[in-house]
């Protein structure tokens, strides 16, 4: 049957029944505020596909949206001089551009106190009171949370987040956040322009039954800091082994856990306009919310030896390509090994991460600066082939 027909079915399955009295719709706020980096083409999607899903979902869900009082004012980038410029030209550039910074601060004041009084109305402790859930659909940057702990005791008195995409770059100045969507955004290497590999690791969770068990997917990627696999039901990985650039370390992209009474369901899925217009994705986030309101039922006990394992065939895939061995016979002795001893698989997993630290070669780098810093990674590569032998 076609992706399309089950999405078609899906959203029949929820339509209420002729003569049955329909259940009151789950109030969900949506939120696309953005004081950081803003993702404008997957929001503007965003804002037009959340409706559309609302009215298939025949009365299930109503959406309120909390969006972006206006564009948010910039200077723009400071002036660089161009060749043909004169000193009286190039003086005149500047004392533009000082000027319109000096606006842009000016009225970036107003906004931010827009911002602000918008926080207060809809996610004050008192109105969300209102609300069965919250969507931070590619939010970023350090948003004006009201009150940051009656939002998350909102959260574990059974209520529902849902983040999408930069939702995992949003308030990372605050443990409780980054604690509780578990990770905090710390780099994309696979880029939006990529077609990336992808693990579904639990193809029969209703959150991500419409993925096959391996798949190609276009979108960018994150890595993250602060994420704890023992926090989480990881659902869809990054196949670190056969993306571009390799990775010999777990890169988690869709997850669930419990928070309290409450349900989250992250997917780093949604950078792309076109992502947000593909209905495999679509499907996706109505499973996904679905199931964060108590829709659906799926497992959200913590799975951290997935992360453990997907971690080990990243080492075996990105160890074979660089030291020149068989990726095969490594992946199989490391899960072996992980099988009898799951503590050790868990510990070289840990190991594994400390590969993001190391440095890249920068556009300008030197041959030999390039050939140390790809020496430092083989070495690293090594050391942990050595804990497969042990």
């Amino acid at each position: 049957m076609k992706l399309s027909s089950l999405f078609v079915l899906g959203l029949a399955a929820i339509a209420p029944v002729p003569g049955a009295q329909a259940a009151a719709p789950k109030k969900i706020l949506v939120v696309t505020v953005t004081t950081g980096f803003r993702h404008g083409p997957a929001i503007d999607a965003a804002e037009k596909v959340l409706p559309e899903l609302a009215a298939k979902s025949g009365g299930e869900f109503a959406l309120e949206f909390l969006s972006q009082p206006g564009t948010r004012p910039s200077a723009g980038k400071p002036p660089e001089r161009a060749a043909n410029l004169t000193d009286e030209q190039w003086v005149a550039a500047q004392e533009t551009h000082k000027a319109a910074a000096a606006k842009a601060k000016a009225d970036e004041l107003e906004w931010s106190a827009k911002v602000k009084e918008l926080f207060a109305q809809k996610l004050s402790a008192e109105a969300l009171k209102g609300y069965d859930g919250v969507i931070f659909c590619n939010t970023t940057g350090e948003l004006p949370l009201p009150d940051p702990e009656a939002f998350g005791q909102w959260i574990k008195s059974g209520k529902a987040f849902v983040g999408m995409h930069a939702a995992t770059d949003t308030l990372k100045a605050l443990p409780a956040y980054y604690e509780m969507i578990n990770g905090s955004f710390a780099g994309h290497p696979w880029g939006s322009g990529g077609t990336h590999k992808f693990v579904n690791h639990e193809p029969s969770h209703p959150a991500v039954a419409m993925f096959p068990g391996e798949f190609q997917w276009k979108d960018e990627i994150y890595q993250y800091n602060h994420f704890n696999p023992e926090s989480v039901r990881v659902l869809l990985s990054l196949n670190t082994a056969q993306s571009t650039p390799q990775a010999p370390y777990h890169v988690p992209v869709s997850w669930v856990r419990d928070v309290g009474a409450g349900r989250l369901f992250y997917t780093n899925l949604g950078h792309n306009d076109s992502t947000w217009k593909h209905e495999t994705y679509q499907q996706h986030i109505v499973a996904g919310m679905r199931w964060a309101l108590k829709l659906v039922d799926g497992p959200s006990a913590p799975n951290p030896g997935v992360s453990a394992e997907t971690a080990l065939k990243g080492v075996a895939g990105t160890a074979a390509t660089a030291l020149s061995k068989e990726a095969a016979v490594l992946e199989t002795r490391a899960l072996a090994k992980a099988k009898a001893d799951p503590q050790w698989a868990l510990r070289v997993r840990a190991e594994a991460d400390g590969y993001r630290t190391l440095p890249s070669a920068k556009k300008d780098a030197k041959p030999e600066e390039i050939e140390a810093l790809a020496a430092k990674k083989r070495e690293f590569l090594m050391k942990l082939l050595a804990e497969f032998e042990q």
